[in-house]
């Protein structure tokens, strides 16, 4: 590996590809040692390339006695340097650069050069940047800086802010830029885009604006989308948007979505993807009318929803769901996978008749068969998740299995316990103490060796 001195040698390299890889280098060290050459490099370097990498480690490295060299960068003639500066300037997060990047926002030349000082003053909450951005974003002919403000405006808290993201949303020509207003409304979560985002999410033409809006409505988390999105779940022609309205249902929440949700999670000619979020959501929606649908997923012919369902099931935590998960883990039909999801959703269902379960699990010994071992090994992870005292002497027991990952699975299981009942863990046996420090001992051993055979 180089070292630091090696790299601060680099720096006087006379290839320029090797200084600038050396600046680039060094900024990612975090180290006070390396301010010093990367200033003399930003304001000595012949090249330019150079000394805009020099430039961005500052930045990076954030060492704020690079402020003063930086802020000097502002006066260069190259607007990728200064853009570069700027950058740099905004990572370090020192006050004193607001009123010299505010200077630069009204005063620099280059266009571009100016956008970027609005995007760094975003970050010291100066309001000057909010009246640039938005000129930028609805008055700017390039549409790429019409992107890049989208994107600056996402960081905002101010209500001109909206305003300007829903017009472009819903007016502006290129596709692009309709994609970052749509991803920068959801950034900044005001109630207030919904409309704008319920429009673009059933009329936009472009796919990834939909997608985006859908991303958007479910970070605002507004009831008044629901019908929108459950619109866009039934009739978008493209399943991805329909898998981000799903997800954005899950996450508002509200039960009219459990309809529709369930009617595409059991339609076994939608994709697959489509359908996996939509289990997903079931799950996040938290009601006991999306457990009938998820226990009649568990019998699907996808394994992808098999498993899926599982998982939803223990999001959802309802005790009704338990005996269909117990079925589930008893007989995986083949899916190595699928134990362990049902398991740790059988772990997550706080009732003593789950918790029954999984201690039934790890003695389902079956010497001649993998699938024993599957679900035996997936109980225990999971039982390292419960921390009722009952399961400690199932734990115990299976320290003395002959399958090495069941041992490892119970001590791990163990060790987790210690904190939770240490007077339980104090007063076992000796010989029970014992095997529990030989079977974690192995373990460290094994990933040491795993280690060091990188």
């Amino acid at each position: 590996m180089t070292t630091i001195d090696e790299l601060i040698q680099k720096l006087k390299s006379g290839d320029d590809a090797e200084r600038a890889a050396a600046a680039e280098q060094l900024g990612k060290l975090h180290s006070l040692r390396v301010t010093e050459p990367l200033i003399e490099t930003l304001r000595k370097d012949p090249s330019p390339t150079v000394r805009r990498a020099a430039a961005e480690a500052l930045g990076e490295n954030g060492d704020r006695r690079a402020l003063q060299p930086l802020l000097e960068t502002l006066n260069e003639s190259e607007p990728v340097l200064r853009k570069s500066a700027i950058r740099a300037i905004r990572k370090l997060g020192d006050p004193r650069a607001i009123q010299p990047l505010a200077d630069t926002l009204e005063n620099d030349p280059d266009r571009s050069v100016r956008y970027t000082a609005a995007y760094a003053l975003t970050a010291f909450g100066d309001p000057r940047a909010v009246d640039a951005l938005t000129t930028a974003l609805l008055q700017d002919s390039d549409s790429n800086e019409r992107q890049y403000a989208a994107l600056a405006l996402g960081e905002v808290s101010d209500p001109r802010a909206v305003n300007a993201l829903t017009t472009a949303l819903l007016q502006d020509s290129e596709s692009r830029v309709r994609q970052y207003a749509a991803y920068a409304l959801g950034q900044l979560g005001d109630p207030r885009a919904v409309d704008a985002l319920t429009t673009a999410l059933l009329q936009d033409s472009d796919t990834i604006v939909r997608k985006y809006a859908a991303l958007a409505l479910g970070k605002i988390g507004d009831p008044r989308a629901v019908d929108a999105l459950i619109q866009s779940l039934n009739t978008d022609e493209q399943p991805s948007v329909g898998a981000e309205s799903a997800t954005a249902l899950g996450k508002i929440g509200d039960p009219k979505a459990i309809d529709a949700l369930s009617q595409t999670a059991l339609n076994k000619d939608e994709e697959l993807t489509l359908r996996v979020a939509v289990i997903h959501a079931l799950g996040n929606i938290r009601n006991p009318r999306s457990t009938e649908t998820l226990i009649q997923a568990l019998n699907d012919d996808a394994w992808t929803i098999l498993y899926n369902a599982a998982v939803a099931l223990g999001t959802l935590g309802d005790p009704n769901a338990i005996d269909a998960l117990t079925e589930a883990l008893f007989n995986p039909k083949g899916y190595e996978q699928l134990p362990n999801a049902v398991a740790k959703s059988l772990a997550k269902i706080r009732h003593s008749k789950a918790l029954q379960t999984l201690l039934k699990a790890v003695n389902e010994v079956d010497e001649n068969s993998i699938t024993s071992w599957w679900i035996r090994d997936a109980a225990l992870e999971a039982l390292a998740e419960r921390r009722e005292p009952e399961v400690i002497p199932v734990l115990v027991q299976a320290l003395q299995d002959q399958n090495a990952s069941v041992r490892t699975q119970a001590a791990i299981a163990l060790q987790k316990h210690i904190h939770a009942h240490p007077d339980i863990i104090l007063k076992l046996p000796p010989e029970d103490r014992n095997r529990l420090g030989w079977v974690l001992q192995d373990r460290l051993r094994e990933e040491l060796q795993d280690e060091l055979c990188k």
